[in-house]
């Protein structure tokens, strides 16, 4: 009896609890509220909640006596809580079936996870898809991501029939079901192969899925209940969600739609701006994917024409055609990011914030609850300490249902205090002046207003005002900064995986841009910090160059201007043992050149009588040369009509230049077998034939006196025929179907590179040294980079990963007197305290927040906590045209704490300092590098853009 009483008593006390707990009332005030709805933006609003719902929405409103007062205070913001219009939390294995809208997502969905990873993002509510890669994968639904009773976090449990027509439907396997029972006429079947495998095949197979829903036919190809769950659903209101890339995917939709008057929700849409006008005729909803995912590597977008580079400006123009449209990114806790970055492509702030809030509600079938702050709505909100679209807000707490969620603190507070304590750190360029509202040296230092004159390749003034000679353009803007640098990239390396010898002239490989290197630098990369793609032994050789630079003379900035080395050995207990061995070797190196130049400044050469000169012999020589050239004339007099010219050994070998359909075409060749036949190769830069550097390979036929060439550009195979006239190649090039005649003059007979190669030595006899004069040591090139090291001209880049091990190694480099930069250096924030002034910089990975389990719901920012923490950091892409992606990393980077000021120094002055070139590139000084980037907003704002780009004061043009 007494244990009933009791059992009684607490369930009476658990109601009691819960009824309260629906009637209770809290104010919740800010500075500023957006309310997405028909309130508008507020100044001072509160939002009256009673239980999980919202009450009253307004400035000045009267608050009960018994209401629960939480302020934010004046600067704070508040926002719907966001929704996700794409997430893959319920998202499984697809379907045997092409088509099997049967799969419901919501029964994937685990209610009892903690999403505090989007929580912490301020998302209340996402879509969550049942799955991916077929034509009609199953039922989406629109849910809550925190809240109490199960049912209640189901805000449609049917939001939409999810689907798609782009490449990720076309790997549907074939369907295949065993007869049952098996028999000897029967057999064990077929596999069906299953559509769609092109645009026209899932467009198809929908009209397929239509017509036999419609006429009830049960033994489609699609199973017997796929046809009629799917027209079911389609008759009751669900919309169908589905994924189209490209314009003749996205056009095949809108026809289906047409025709079928089928209500449809494009998804992906990354084409979608060009057919804008279309598809706000079509009245079609439009959830765009912003292409891009912050927090990953970099990769390579293709160089062909064809390929697709990220643009944002597709949710603007939709709006501007009066299209629906809602935004999302790969991952929810990035949807506030991405919005922003919608808005470099012109959409407004209001526009952008109502796409992830209010429009996805409205798409998905949950506007009645949720997307704006209103009366009657569910009480989800997100409070932020700044403007949403500014780049930098960051969210303070989480509401959902009347309930704080997630708060900024929150796993601090809740963690146990006997949790391991964890370490924390925190030719002549044209005259042009730039006046914007800030610019941005980077170091720090902002000027507000600033201009910049820039002259003969050169940074020549920087100041509030600055001089404006006769004649000079004058360029106005927003903001504009230093050329950003990718701090170790592989733009130039064409693909190739090779490891070059430490002695290798890595300029040797590189040219004056192409299409592909301008199109880097009008995304803000200047510089790359050229790098193999791996160590060598005695370190790979690290270069410095502006891809985009119009001739080779200032394209180099230095090479090497590093020597990667790794430290880790195969024995991981003898790591960094070859490492001490080379830097001891470079030491006894260096102290053999000490003593030369010592004993060198010592000595004193004696006195030698000159020699008498035998004019007789130099008259005769005088003699031999007129004769000479008399014998060329004379023969050249002879010449019979019909006969061949006379060529000299080498008649290849150089620059030749002409040009093809009013573009320039220049070709460098390389033959090795002077007065005879062989092979020839070399390369063709010509924009209208390939819009990357062809490599050309041949043969050359001294007694037909024909030069054949091959290679394969951007547009297809190219072949040369040439022959030799009068000191020109004249002949044919027959490429994309056409045959062309050119006619090249040679500019030089020398095969170029980025460094002219030394002239071969004339042989002389050999003088024989002073007597007493010191011998000079034999030089090491190898060992050169790591002496120049220690004098500070060069830097050391050393992989290295356990803080066991970045410590041993930060103490070996300075036994040498080398503060080396650390590659890799996953604990360097363990030890940071350690190790600041110590090393140059750290080159992170790409990820600029890392997930640490112990630290709940929050992040790990190792690049803002080694800056705190005094140590330089740089972004690096590892990759070629991927460097793009770097200003959005660094923008992401400040979405996540990081100073705008830090990120903009570890593009640009820290970037430099630490890869010893900052005495020409890296902030905006006199004297330095004219290398500028025009921006339409501050430069770490995911909405700013890239306007204009000068590489050596000359602007470049994709």
């Amino acid at each position: 009896m007494r244990a009933l009483l009791l059992s009684s008593l607490v369930g009476f006390a658990i109601a009691s609890a819960a009824e309260a707990q629906k009637g209770r009332v809290v104010a919740v005030r800010a500075g500023t509220v957006h309310t997405v709805g028909s309130e508008g933006t507020l100044s001072n609003g509160t939002i009256l909640i009673r239980g999980a719902k919202i009450v009253e929405v307004g400035e000045g409103i009267e608050i009960p006596g018994d209401a629960t007062i939480v302020d934010y205070g004046p600067d704070a913001v508040i926002v719907p809580g966001f929704v996700a219009a794409m997430s893959y939390y319920a998202n499984g294995s697809p379907s045997k079936r092409t088509a099997d809208p049967d799969v419901r997502a919501v029964e994937g969905f685990d209610p009892y996870r903690k999403y505090y990873d989007a929580l912490s993002a301020g998302v209340t509510s996402a879509y969550v898809s049942p799955s991916d890669r077929r034509l009609i994968a199953g039922q989406g639904a629109l849910v809550k991501l925190a809240g109490g009773e199960h049912e209640k976090r189901i805000v449609n449990g049917s939001a939409a029939i999810h689907g798609a027509v782009d490449r990720s439907a076309r790997s549907a396997p074939g369907y295949w079901e065993p007869p049952v029972p098996v028999t000897v006429d029967v057999g064990i079947g077929s596999q069906l192969r299953q559509l769609p495998k092109t645009t026209m095949g899932a467009i198809v197979a929908l009209d397929e899925l239509v017509a036999a829903g419609r006429n009830g036919v049960l033994d489609s190809d699609y199973g017997p209940r796929a046809p009629g769950v799917f027209v079911r659903l389609l008759d009751s209101g669900v919309p169908l969600r589905l994924g189209a890339v490209e314009q003749n995917e996205i056009r095949a939709v809108l026809d289906f739609a047409l025709r079928g008057e089928v209500e449809v929700i494009l998804d992906k849409a990354n084409e979608a701006g060009a057919l804008a006008e279309e598809i706000a005729a079509a009245g079609v909803g439009v959830i765009y994917r912003v292409p891009y995912t912050p927090n990953t590597n970099s990769f390579d977008r293709g160089k062909d024409e064809d390929s697709r580079w990220y643009t944002f400006d597709a949710p603007a123009r939709l709006r501007a055609a009066g299209a629906t449209v809602a935004i999302t990114g790969s991952n929810p806790r990035d949807l506030l990011f991405v919005a922003g970055l919608a808005t470099r492509g012109g959409l407004s702030d209001e526009d952008a914030l109502r796409a992830i809030t209010l429009t996805p509600a409205e798409m998905l079938g949950g506007d009645a609850r949720i997307g704006s702050l209103s009366a009657g709505k569910d009480a989800d909100l997100c409070v932020l300490n700044g403007a949403p679209l500014s780049g930098q807000a960051g969210v303070l707490a989480t509401w959902v249902d009347g309930e704080k969620v997630w708060w900024y603190g929150m796993a601090e507070t809740s963690r146990s205090s006997k949790r391991r304590a964890t370490r924390r750190v925190h030719a002549r360029a044209p005259t042009t002046v730039i006046e914007v509202d800030e610019l941005h040296v980077g170091d720090g230092e902002v000027l507000r207003p600033g201009q910049i004159l820039l002259r003969d390749g050169k940074i020549a003034e920087v100041s509030e005002r600055v001089s404006h000679p006769v004649g000079a353009s004058v360029v106005r803007g927003k903001a504009a900064m230093p050329g950003m640098i990718d701090a170790f990239g592989h733009l130039g390396l064409e693909g190739s995986k090779k490891v070059p010898k430490t002695d290798f002239a890595m300029k040797s490989i590189v040219d004056p841009g192409d299409e592909v290197d301008r199109r880097v630098a009008t995304y803000g990369i200047t510089t790359v910090v050229l790098t193999p793609r791996a160590a060598s032994g005695t370190g790979s050789p690290v270069m410095a160059y502006k891809p985009a630079a119009e001739n080779l003379e200032n394209q180099v900035i230095g090479d090497p201007v590093a020597l990667r080395l790794r430290w880790r050995e195969s024995a991981r207990i003898h790591s960094g043992s070859s490492v001490a061995k080379l830097l001891e070797k470079a030491l006894g190196y260096r102290t053999k050149w000490e003593e030369y130049e010592k004993a060198i400044a010592a000595w004193v050469p004696p006195v030698e009588k000159p020699e008498k000169e035998d004019e007789e012999a130099v008259d005769e020589e005088e003699g031999k040369e007129e004769a000479e050239k008399d014998d060329k004339k004379k023969k050249k007099k002879k010449r019979k009509k019909g006969e061949k010219e006379e060529l000299e050994p080498d008649p290849l070998t150089g620059e030749w230049v002409g040009e093809l359909e009013s573009a320039r075409l220049r070709l460098r060749l390389l033959f090795e077998n002077p007065g005879g036949s062989g092979p020839v190769e070399g390369t063709l830069r010509c924009d209208a034939l390939s819009d990357t550097l062809i490599d050309v390979e041949g043969t050359w036929d001294l007694e037909q006196r024909e030069l054949v060439l091959q290679g394969s550009g951007s547009r297809g195979s190219v072949e040369l025929a040439l022959h030799p006239k009068e000191g020109k190649l004249e002949g044919e090039i027959a490429a994309d179907g056409e045959t062309h005649e050119v006619e090249l003059e040679r500019k030089s007979k020398e095969y170029p590179v980025a460094r002219r190669p030394e002239r071969r030595a004339v042989a002389t006899e050999k003088k024989k040294a002073p007597r007493g004069k010191p011998k000079a040591p034999k030089r090491d090139a190898k060992l050169e980079p790591i002496v120049r090291a220690m004098s500070g001209e060069v830097t050391i880049v050393i992989e290295v990963q356990r803080d066991d091990e970045i410590s041993e190694c930060v103490a070996l480099f300075a036994r040498y007197g080398i503060r080396p930069v650390l590659y890799g250096a996953e604990d360097a924030h363990l030890i940071a305290a350690q190790i600041a002034g110590k090393v140059a910089g750290i080159l992170l990975s790409p990820s600029v927040l890392v997930y640490e389990a112990e630290r709940g719901s929050e992040y790990r920012a190792p690049y803002s906590d080694l800056q705190q923490a005094g140590i330089p950091v740089a972004f690096l892409s590892e990759s070629e045209e991927g460097a793009i992606d770097l200003p959005l990393r660094a923008a992401f980077a400040v979405a996540s704490g990081m100073s705008p000021d830090g990120a903009v120094r570890a593009l640009t002055s820290d970037a430099a300092s630490m890869m010893s070139i900052d005495h020409r590139v890296g902030r905006l000084a006199a004297g330095l590098d004219a290398d500028v980037v025009l921006l339409d907003g501050p430069p770490m704002a995911p909405g700013t853009s890239v306007v204009r780009t000068w590489v050596n004061g000359e602007e470049i043009r994709p």
